[in-house]
């Protein structure tokens, strides 16, 4: 089975990390593989006096948002692995609902595994939570962990 665990550190994410690891020991068909997926939001505004530089200034941005992705990946990879459980780490840039739901589709994940409350918690108050955004654009099954 592959799973698609959308992780970005909060508490919520952390449950859904340790409900993953619980998954070997319930059984089930075949060997788990986890694909550990962190968004990086690609929303930036640049005043118009950085509008020259900016391909530079994106460039920056992309490349310290895969930076800062890659790094909040490290415990959670380290946990997977010393587990022995397969796993595979992604840092995708963009919405974080769509970029999951394309990564799900794409990498032909059986499930989808995530905390319910991310880190923007302000935000899923104005715009709905990602959650349930993933939940209506994957056509796999979807847990949800608080």
């Amino acid at each position: 089975m592959k799973v698609a665990l959308p992780y970005d550190g909060s508490p919520s994410a952390k449950r859904a990390l340790e409900y993953v690891m619980s998954m070997p020991r319930m059984g089930g068909k075949g060997p788990l593989t986890v694909d550990v997926i962190n968004v990086q939001d690609a929303t930036v505004g640049l005043p118009e006096s950085f509008a020259r530089d900016a391909a530079d200034v994106a460039a920056e941005l992309v490349s310290s948002s895969l930076k800062n992705g890659t790094k909040l990946l490290e415990a959670p990879i380290a946990t997977l692995k010393s587990a022995g459980i397969m796993n595979e780490s992604t840092v995708l840039i963009g919405d974080p609902a769509s970029a999951i739901a394309e990564y799900v589709q794409d990498k032909g994940c059986d499930a989808v595994i995530m905390g319910t409350r991310g880190l923007g918690a302000i935000g899923s108050l104005l715009m709905g939570s990602v959650a349930r955004k993933v939940i209506h654009l994957v056509k796999v099954p979807v847990t949800l962990v608080k």
